[in-house]
């Protein structure tokens, strides 16, 4: 199938679904979107091609930029188990766990290719998308994510609901993983 026709498809598809509903959604949106970038070679997504990865496969090797972002995560995680503070909104994780970055990527992949937006301008349906998308992800896990992570992963969460668990290579104070979890 050629981009074209690829590309045809998802447009008709986002059209159509502006509020995702089921993960089968989900996983069709990153696999079609991972073809497109596959045909143009296109590398200027390299987060938006992770998910797409990862959303697929039972566990995940890490790329060099999901090593900055993990890397930048357990830093705020040692900083918080070491002055005791509670997780405040600017910590990389709360970010990850709203997918911010993945959203920043997907709006300019889709403006590139003149596809719909309002799955990411529309703030319901991104937080529709970020629900489904982590019981896709849930229990499918980053292994050695970055030097002083072990394993990354999302965990089995309610309706709305996000949680995860992040194992240390070396134990952070007294603690050899970091739990996290919100609502949305």
């Amino acid at each position: 199938m050629s981009r074209l026709q690829i590309k045809e498809k998802l447009d008709t598809f986002l059209q159509n679904y502006l509020l995702f509903t089921e993960e089968c959604e989900i996983v069709y949106l990153l696999v079609e979107i991972r073809k497109i970038l596959d045909q143009d070679n296109n590398r200027k997504y390299p987060i938006l091609r992770f998910y797409c990865n990862w959303s697929v496969h039972t566990e995940k090797d890490p790329t060099d930029e999901m090593r900055v972002i993990m890397s930048d995560i357990y830093r705020d995680v040692v900083v918080q188990i070491q002055e005791s503070k509670l997780a405040s909104n600017k910590m990389k994780i709360i970010g990850f766990m709203y997918m911010e970055d993945l959203q920043e990527e997907m709006g300019k992949f889709l403006r590139e290719y003149n596809l719909p937006t309002p799955l990411i301008s529309n703030q319901n349906n991104w937080l529709a998308l970020v629900k489904l998308l982590v019981k896709v992800l849930a229990d499918q896990a980053i292994k050695n994510p970055c030097a002083d992570i072990k394993r990354f992963a999302f965990l089995p969460a309610a309706d709305g609901c996000v949680r995860g668990r992040i194992d240390f290579i070396k134990k952070v104070g007294k603690y050899d993983h970091y739990d996290f979890g919100n609502v949305y």
